[in-house]
C-alpha cells in the first residue's frame, strides 16, 4: 500500500515538480520509491510466500559479496577504459570500445548491442561471484 501511495503522490506532485531524474525532484524521489516498494512487495511475495527461492539465487550470490562486486566491477570498468590498443587504421581505442565494436556492434543495432554488452558484463560478474559464493568466500569490511 505504501508503494502504491508513493506512486500516486509522486504522480500528483508531477504537476508542480516534474518527475526529473537529473534534478532529483521530490516527485521523482517519491515516485521511484513507490515503484521500488512495489517491486520489493512482488519479490517478497514470490520468494518468501510462494517459495520460489531457486530463482532468487543470482540475487543472493550478488548480495553476499556486494561490496567486493562493486569494487571489482568499478576497477574492471576503469581498467578496460584506460587500456589502449592501436586499430588497423592507426587510431587508438580503449579495450572497452574494441570489445563493443568487434563483438556486439556488428550484429545488432546500437541499442541492442549496448544492452547485450551490459548483460554480458552482468553475467561475467555473476560467474565470478558464483565462484566466490560456492567456495564460501565472503569479503566483509
Amino acid at each position: 500500500m505504501a508503494g502504491a501511495a508513493g506512486i500516486v503522490v509522486g504522480w500528483i506532485c508531477h504537476h508542480w515538480f516534474p518527475v526529473n531524474k537529473a534534478l532529483w525532484t521530490s516527485s521523482f524521489v517519491v515516485f521511484t520509491a513507490g515503484m521500488a516498494l512495489q517491486l520489493l512487495a512482488v519479490c517478497y511475495w514470490l520468494v518468501d510466500i510462494k517459495g520460489y527461492k531457486r530463482r532468487a539465487t543470482p540475487f543472493v550470490v550478488f548480495g553476499t559479496n556486494a561490496l567486493a562486486l562493486y569494487f571489482l566491477a568499478e576497477l574492471f570498468s576503469h581498467l578496460i577504459s584506460i587500456i589502449n590498443f592501436a586499430r588497423a587504421d592507426g587510431t587508438r581505442a580503449d579495450l572497452k570500445s574494441l570489445i563493443f565494436d568487434n563483438l556486439f556492434a556488428p550484429w545488432a543495432s546500437p541499442e541492442c548491442a549496448s544492452l547485450m554488452f551490459a548483460l554480458c558484463t552482468v553475467l561475467l560478474w555473476l560467474g565470478v561471484m558464483t565462484i566466490l559464493y560456492r567456495r564460501r568466500i565472503f569479503i566483509k569490511v
